[in-house]
């Protein structure tokens, strides 16, 4: 990876805690994010992901600490916390990347307490986690908090009617959370990714390409069509519009869900 040496502004000093940083847009937004000044907490629940994103991280010249953290556990989202806290002093930004897909299928063939995994990780998991950073980001007078939905929760995805009802109400809570919390200075937003290329992505395509005997290009070809841009972005570029809703650039925008697909998909 290359040193953080071209430093940005965009999050000078700010501290920026990544809960779910999986090896895709997770390392992307802990990269980026200490490319742009932060301080970086990264948390996943198993220790090997956010320790070597955050030696990676480190290893560059930024500043990272990791920690594991069940955000189904209230008192683990709070434990996190208290160490970001702890290490760097505030809370600035919370991003909620983390997401189940523990129950798979059409609607009718899953069992609806199966998909309760799901929306207890992808919706009241983000929800814990916000109800952890909200007092020190009110004594502190303000912060970000940025939610990472789906386009599934607007285009069909076969077999994924969980996941994508999940992540619709995580749209639905960022909407109510902006509301509430606006008076205290919180900012509430939402990125909905769509095709994102980086090596989860690959290694997808690669997946179906190898059962369907076919090439990964041969797969690219009609999602590539659909997309105005013509290419599918990149997971650093989606990383960079999550870090904006999580900067003061974005300081007017609130309960926003902001369509991030290189056009595939365009809101009215």
């Amino acid at each position: 990876m290359a040193g953080l040496e071209e430093r940005g502004m965009l999050l000078s000093e700010k501290v920026l805690i990544i809960a779910g940083a999986g090896p895709g847009l997770g390392r992307r937004l802990a990269i980026q994010g200490a490319r742009e000044g932060a301080r970086i907490v990264v948390a996943t629940q198993t220790r090997e992901g956010p320790e070597q994103i955050a030696a990676e991280v480190q290893a560059a010249g930024g500043e990272a600490i990791a920690r594991v953290a069940d955000i189904g556990s209230e008192a683990d989202c709070a434990a996190l916390v208290d160490a970001a806290l702890q290490a760097f002093g505030r809370v600035d930004s919370l991003i909620n990347c983390a997401f189940s897909t523990a129950a798979t299928g059409p609607f009718g063939e899953t069992a609806l307490d199966q998909w309760a995994a799901n929306f207890n990780v992808t919706c009241l998991g983000a929800l814990r986690m916000a109800q952890a950073v909200v007092p020190p980001m009110k004594a502190q007078g303000g912060g970000a908090i940025v939610n990472i939905s789906s386009m599934a929760v607007v285009q069909h995805v076969p077999e994924q009617a969980a996941y994508a009802v999940a992540k619709a109400a995580l749209e639905g809570a960022t909407r109510q959370l902006a509301q509430e919390l606006g008076p205290c200075n919180i900012r509430v937003n939402c990125a909905r990714p769509g095709w994102m290329w980086g090596a989860t992505t690959q290694a997808y395509l690669q997946m179906q390409a190898d059962a369907r005997h076919c090439a990964v290009d041969d797969l690219l070809a009609p999602v590539r069509a659909r997309i105005p841009l013509g290419r599918i972005p990149t997971d650093e570029e989606c990383a960079k519009t999550v870090l904006f809703l999580a900067s003061d650039y974005a300081s007017a925008l609130t309960g926003v869900t902001l369509d991030v697909n290189g056009g595939e998909r365009m809101s009215a």
